[in-house]
């Protein structure tokens, strides 16, 4: 009650510094909001299944830009609001979606709120809720400096740890620095380290991670990049309430070669993570050993060829009593331009192969055809895609099926007067077949749509209605008629 109280204050004072701050700032202010309303009626078999919430509800984003220039200084403040009483857009009624401060001159930038710096793949690819300082010297003669504080919540309600929205309490901290040695070559060095915090449950575990990252980018001739990056980290883990903390230690490493000269692109790469590696900010698989070989190859001015082929294994060090699993997975596809001499014809046509062997024993394999084409025909746009695919799972847990996917749609744009008018018609299905046991699940979609924008007076909108039908030769079948509007 206590939390509701105070968003309303903050809503309400905001909103009227935001009506203040137009007339006496010198810079940019913009004010958005976004409302809808839904009403749904669920009936019929299956409709204790729906996910959807019966009755009418509403939804509304406000949203406030303001951009002030001062001497050398930008300022920017960005702030978000969304307020709701249907559970399946927010279990909150009432919540900030994004607040952020920033300022900067080029050089110094001060970020507070939302900052989304990004160090390495392994060390940082994570938004926080805190702040951060950057430096750059335009000049390259220098190093660039990053450093960070802040929590890693999913929401602003996560930071003061709402009943509905509480998380593990995750603070961070890190810094960056990155120098440019030559024109062709810099290297940066990175630390970030993560602790959580305030167990939700008994059983939650908590972490206190250490990433330290050295990561390099190097062009030694035109058309050739060459970037890699190691990581290692240091880990205490404590499994739940009582217990105490293991301490465990990994490494990460990962090349990448990039060759672009026309009329080829071909890009390798090798990677390699250690079972023990564990980075909480960053983005990494454990225990993985990956190579990935990817060649665009401009045949004509109207045909390019794709290619490409992945391989990746686990249980890099034989710790798995299950064995080792090796992936395959090449692809091949042929763009076409100007298909049967039409002007605005395209063309795509890729087969993959995923195939899966665990210790010298094929488990799995799994055929993809995709074909897509998209046309004008007088005044309307066509797009077709059909795809076919086929699993088959061997083992004692045997399954065989197959699966078609074909939708279409047309669309074209008219402009009367102050109106453009675009109409949309779209059709579309899917169908899974289980071979194994000789059943089928079969879904239709159509449906029509109308937008109509009028540029004099900014106004975009889109209206929209069909219907959808499940058949199953088991089970309850399922049919659904929807419609919705936007005006914007």
């Amino acid at each position: 009650m206590l939390e509701k109280r105070c968003l309303i204050k903050i809503f309400l004072l905001s909103s009227i510094i935001f009506l203040i701050i137009p007339y006496y700032a010198n810079g940019e202010f913009h004010l958005s909001n976004e409302f809808s309303f839904t009403y749904n009626n669920v009936s019929g078999p299956g409709s204790q299944s729906s996910s959807l919430t019966e009755g009418g509800r509403y939804l509304n984003v406000l949203g406030v830009y303001w951009n002030e220039k001062i001497k050398d200084f930008d300022f920017n403040f960005n702030f978000g609001l969304k307020m709701t009483d249907d559970p399946r857009n927010d279990i909150k009624k009432l919540s900030i979606t994004n607040l952020q401060g920033r300022i900067t001159n080029k050089t110094h930038t001060l970020t507070l709120g939302d900052t989304f710096e990004s160090f390495t793949q392994y060390s940082l690819s994570t938004a926080l809720k805190g702040g951060s300082y950057r430096y750059f010297d335009e000049t390259l003669v220098m190093p660039e400096i990053i450093l960070i504080y802040g929590v890693a919540a999913p929401r602003w309600d996560s930071v003061w740890r709402d009943d509905k929205t509480k998380t593990i309490e995750r603070q961070a901290y890190g810094g960056r620095i990155k120098y440019n040695l030559s024109p062709e070559f810099w290297i940066g060095l990175s630390m970030v380290n993560s602790k959580d915090d305030k167990r939700i449950y008994d059983t939650d575990p908590l972490y206190n991670n250490t990433i330290y990252s050295i990561d390099a980018e190097y062009r030694p001739i035109p058309g050739l990049t060459i970037t890699g990056e190691l990581a290692f980290n240091k880990t205490e883990l404590s499994q739940q309430e009582g217990a105490g903390y293991g301490e465990s230690h990994g490494y990460a490493y990962r090349i990448e070669a990039i060759g672009d000269g026309h009329p080829s692109r071909v890009t390798l790469s090798y990677e390699r993570v250690s079972p023990d590696f564990v980075t909480l900010l960053g983005s990494a698989t454990a225990d993985r050993e990956k190579f990935k070989i990817k060649w665009r190859y401009k045949w004509t001015k109207n045909v390019t060829l794709n290619t490409g082929f992945l391989w990746y294994r686990n249980n890099l060090e034989g710790q798995r009593k299950d064995g080792r699993t090796d992936y395959y997975k090449p692809e091949v596809g042929i763009m076409i331009k100007r298909l049967f001499n039409r002007q605005y014809s395209i063309a795509d046509i890729s087969y993959k192969l995923s195939i899966a062997e665990k210790n010298d024993s094929t488990e799995k394999v799994d055929h993809i055809i995709n074909l897509n084409y998209r046309d004008r025909f007088w005044v309307f746009d066509s797009d077709t895609n059909l795809t076919y695919t086929s699993y088959d799972t061997k083992g004692t847990a045997r399954s065989r099926s197959k699966e078609y996917t074909y939708n279409t749609s047309i669309n074209s744009r008219h402009t009367v007067g102050d109106f453009i008018l675009k109409p949309t018609v779209y059709l579309g299905g899917w169908t899974l077949r289980d071979e194994l046991s000789d059943t089928s699940d079969i879904i239709y979609e159509y449906s029509l749509g109308l937008g109509i924008d009028i540029p004099k007076y900014n106004i975009t909108s889109n209206f929209k209605i069909g219907q959808n039908k499940l058949e199953k030769d088991t089970g309850d079948d399922s049919q659904k008629t929807f419609a919705s509007l936007n005006i914007y």
